[in-house]
């Protein structure tokens, strides 16, 4: 079995994320036990101005992964796979509506592209194609089932909590692929691996992985960027440190999205409670912006426990060239409501925004545990239609 493999990743994703609420107990529930119980709207950078070479489409999809949609669309259209323009992906396992691009075609074709899980909500004209990040945020609704009689109360104190400081801005385990696969594919190509590779994780498992393919590369690459972000603000979270200013930490302008190394904590601190500020962590490559003190320590230190090197990230090349990212992001629209079905079964809807790039997953993480007394685990039961693909959004880029 082992000269089968070709690379043995030493690590697995984090699991279950910490929680910065954990001292709050949580409402527990299952999600996704329906279709309907997932639903995402994109906000919009921009609107189609109504004229233009391009044709915007408004679609809605359910239970359609964005590359079905995507080869669905080129097919159904007469286009390229690439003439298609997306601002981010979208959960499979959902309800979701998003905009998308496609070079301009006779209209009698649109009509070709509804199906019973895909449906056309309004086209638009526009100038340019649909660019990767060209999205604000995203709007969600979901229901969490089977939750405590107390769930909305429980909810409520930790809304309070992370609207105060911010939620953990963790990729969600749909980045790393089902049982780590995609991740295990970023740790292979700091090895050098090409084309078809074989990769065994901690737990014992093999995954065959097609290197060759550029989108997973691509994936791949901000899978491993991810898990060393993770692991850096658990790290934070597990100090106490989630929310104040190391000397050299990198911290961003949120209205200008500009970093800097910042040589008075104190006075970022003031800044940060203000919302002036907000504190970043590494994703790592050659163009990243390094911390310096405290910061770097800390940083490097997680880089060095998972035994990854930074000249390992510059062998990814341009598929991770470096950037940073907050540690805590601010839901808004925020809204709790307690319903029960016909059947007595209580149920808590959060309906919340969020900017593009975060996880609605983990917000509901820190809403669903802990459950004293009955799991030290994650406490969110993520329901027969758990996705384990692609996550709600691309990481700001994606």
């Amino acid at each position: 079995m082992a000269d089968s493999v070709d690379h043995f990743c030493p690590f697995a994703p984090l699991h279950p994320l910490p929680r910065l609420t954990a001292d709050l107990p949580g409402c527990g529930g299952r999600l996704r036990v329906e279709l309907e119980d997932f639903q995402v709207e994109e906000i919009p950078l921009y609107l189609p101005s109504g004229q233009g070479d391009h044709l915007y489409l408004w679609i809605e999809k359910t239970d359609v992964a964005a590359e079905s949609l995507r080869r669905h669309v080129a097919r159904a259209l007469g286009v390229s796979n690439r003439d298609i323009g997306m601002a981010g992906l979208k959960d499979r396992r959902a309800v979701t509506r998003q905009w998308l691009s496609v070079p301009r075609v006779p209209e009698e074709r649109l009509a070709r592209l509804e199906t019973e899980r895909i449906r056309v909500l309004d086209v638009k004209a526009h100038r340019n194609k649909l660019r990767t990040g060209h999205l604000a945020g995203n709007r969600f609704v979901l229901r969490l089932r089977d939750v405590v009689p107390d769930a909305k109360a429980r909810a409520e104190a930790k809304i309070a909590v992370l609207q105060a400081h911010g939620v953990p801005n963790f990729f969600g385990s749909q980045r790393m692929g089902h049982g780590g696969s995609t991740l295990a594919a970023g740790f292979a190509l700091t090895q050098g691996a090409q084309h078809m590779t074989r990769v065994q994780t901690p737990d014992g498992t093999t995954h065959v992985l097609h290197l060759g393919d550029r989108s997973l590369r691509r994936l791949a690459a901000s899978a491993l960027q991810g898990e060393v972000f993770n692991r850096t603000v658990a790290e934070r979270l597990a100090r106490g440190i989630f929310s104040q200013v190391l000397a050299g930490d990198v911290c961003q302008k949120p209205d200008t999205g500009g970093t800097f190394t910042t040589d008075d904590p104190a006075r970022e601190q003031v800044r940060l409670a203000r919302r002036e500020v907000g504190i970043t962590a590494p994703m790592w490559g050659p163009k990243m912006v390094r911390p310096s003190g405290a910061a770097w320590e800390l940083e490097s230190g997680v880089l060095a426990a998972m035994g990854l090197t930074e000249p390992q990230f510059a062998v990814l090349g341009a598929l991770a060239e470096g950037t940073r990212r907050p540690i805590a992001i601010f839901p808004t629209d925020v809204t709790v409501q307690e319903e029960v079905d016909a059947a007595g079964v209580p149920s808590l809807v959060l309906a919340f925004a969020l900017p593009a790039g975060s996880f609605a997953t983990v917000f509901v993480h820190e809403m669903a545990g802990p459950i004293p007394g009955e799991s030290d685990g994650d406490d969110l039961d993520d329901g027969p239609a758990a996705e384990s693909a692609l996550s709600a959004e691309p990481e700001p880029c994606d």
